[in-house]
């Protein structure tokens, strides 16, 4: 029946949106989509997926026709838990073939993933951060000024990423507080130089996943979202040497 389908064309669409905003590779997604539409016997499946944008038309097994798009709106912060979630749930519905009005509250309850405590997200950043300064030869007070950032970045962002979904400007904002701290506590004469306190606070607001995701994109033939996230992870890290300059120009009044 074409309600059936569209059940599924409409669980398909969404369970490629939530893996996308969870971190998962497009090549990921699409090998997803068109399992989960084979596993319900769907032909002449065509979907075509970027990071922003999904459009997916199929065929039922009864000659029934249907098609629709979705804009992905992406978020601040990658969640591998409910990632692993959706992976699980994507293998059961391919693997069991549950009846298709059961299928958006399956990806409800997915999606309905535990939050990692406040305080131990912070307490595995600050790890990190201690881990990051011994890396780089840090001294105590740099330590200090590295933790004091990694506190003030991490409440920003919780405030933040209910004002802005654009990591361009979240990351601008991140290095700007950065910097401001680091360069105040070396004009007071509390650390030997800022450089430090800004090179490990900078790695921890670089993005990782989505890097290695876009270099995955070009080496398996993705060539266009490979390029357009790679453009973006670009632009993202200039923002961030962005809002260092924008604390250095405002605290130092140059970079004399």
């Amino acid at each position: 029946m074409k309600e059936d389908i569209e059940h599924v064309l409409d669980f398909a669409l969404r369970l490629g949106e939530s893996l996308i905003l969870c971190g998962a590779n497009i090549e990921r997604v699409r090998d997803t989509v068109y399992r989960v539409c084979d596993s319900y016997e769907c032909r002449d499946v065509q979907f075509f997926a970027l990071d922003c944008f999904l459009s997916l038309s199929l065929e039922g097994k009864y000659g029934e026709k249907v098609s629709a798009q979705r804009c992905v709106r992406g978020g601040l912060h990658i969640h591998l838990g409910r990632l692993s979630q959706l992976n699980q749930l994507s293998r059961k519905v391919c693997a069991e073939t549950p009846p298709p009005e059961e299928l958006k509250g399956m990806l409800e309850e997915a999606l309905d993933v535990n939050e990692y405590p406040t305080w131990a997200v912070l307490l595995f950043s600050m790890m990190s951060a201690i881990c990051l300064n011994g890396i780089y030869d840090g001294s105590l007070r740099d330590l200090s000024i590295i933790l004091l950032n990694t506190v003030l970045v991490f409440l920003s962002g919780i405030y933040l990423r209910n004002l802005i979904f654009n990591k361009i400007i979240y990351n601008i904002v991140s290095a700007f507080i950065v910097g401001t701290v680091a360069i105040f506590f070396d004009k007071i004469g509390y650390l030997d130089g800022y450089s430090t306190v800004m090179i490990v606070n900078s790695l921890k607001l670089i993005p990782g996943i989505p890097m290695v995701n876009s270099f995955r994109n070009l080496l398996s033939g993705n060539e266009i979202n490979g390029i357009i996230e790679l453009l973006k992870l670009i632009l993202e890290t200039i923002a961030i040497a962005g809002g260092f300059l924008a604390s250095i120009m405002l605290l130092m009044g140059g970079l004399t």
